[in-house]
C-alpha cells in the first residue's frame, strides 16, 4: 500500500490525465495502480487536496482546486505576518509586520467572510470594519485562528 504522500501524489496525476466523475472510478484507477484505499481515506485526501467537483460538458467530475491550495498556502504566511490583534468595540485593529499590512488586508477581503464588511490598511496597520459592531469578538477570534494556524 502506497503512503498518504505517494497516494495524494497518484490522485493528483490521475485527476490531471482522466476526467474522473466519481469516487468509485477514481478509486478503480488507483486500484489499476497498486493502491487500494478504503472510501473515508479517499474522501479525506480529496478534501485535504482541495479537490472539487466540477460539472462539465459530460456531466460531473472531480479536478484540482489551485486557489484553494494557494489559499492555504497564503494563509500560513499571513499568520505569520500579523503581530497584534485589537478592537475597541467599532474597529479591529491588526498590527503588522512593516510593509505587510497592504498584502493582509487583501487576503482578508479575498476570504470574503461575512463577518467582515472591509479593510483599510496602512503600511503596518490594518483597520478592519467588522459587518456588525457586535461581531467584534468573532473576528479578533477569526484573524487570532489566522495567526495561530487553526481553523476559524
Amino acid at each position: 500500500m502506497a503512503d498518504r504522500q505517494q497516494r495524494r501524489a497518484m490522485i493528483r496525476r490521475l485527476l490531471q490525465t482522466h476526467e474522473v466523475a466519481s469516487q468509485e472510478d477514481l478509486g478503480r484507477l488507483l486500484l489499476g495502480e497498486g493502491v487500494r484505499c478504503t472510501q473515508a481515506t479517499l474522501s479525506r485526501d480529496l478534501r485535504d487536496m482541495g479537490v472539487v467537483r466540477v460539472r462539465g460538458l459530460s456531466g460531473p467530475r472531480y479536478e484540482l482546486d489551485e486557489r484553494a491550495r494557494y489559499m492555504r498556502a497564503l494563509r500560513e504566511v499571513v499568520g505569520m505576518e500579523i503581530l497584534d490583534v485589537r478592537h475597541n468595540g467599532q474597529l479591529v485593529v491588526l498590527r503588522t509586520l512593516a510593509g505587510r499590512a497592504e498584502g493582509v488586508a487583501g487576503f482578508l477581503d479575498a476570504l470574503g467572510d461575512a463577518r467582515v464588511l472591509g479593510t483599510i490598511a496602512g503600511d503596518d496597520t490594518v483597520f478592519l470594519a467588522p459587518s456588525d459592531p457586535s461581531r467584534c469578538d468573532d473576528v479578533v477570534a477569526m484573524v487570532q485562528a489566522l495567526v495561530e494556524g487553526t481553523e476559524p
